[in-house]
């Protein structure tokens, strides 16, 4: 009968790496706002607030 054992100890040692691995790149890969990106989304978002409390006054 074939032994599951290192699989699942691959399973559960590697699985973990992996992700922790997959989970840093992503943070450190992640692209920032420029400065022109952040003003026009505060704006946008301003915007939204305004429209919003205008509906309910």
């Amino acid at each position: 009968m074939f032994d599951t054992q290192p699989i699942w100890m691959f399973a559960t040692v590697l699985g973990p790496v992996v992700l922790g691995a997959i989970i840093a790149y992503a943070l450190l890969a992640r692209r920032r706002l420029s400065p022109r990106e952040k003003r026009e989304r505060d704006a946008a978002t301003r915007r939204l607030y305004d429209e919003e409390s205008s509906k309910h006054s």
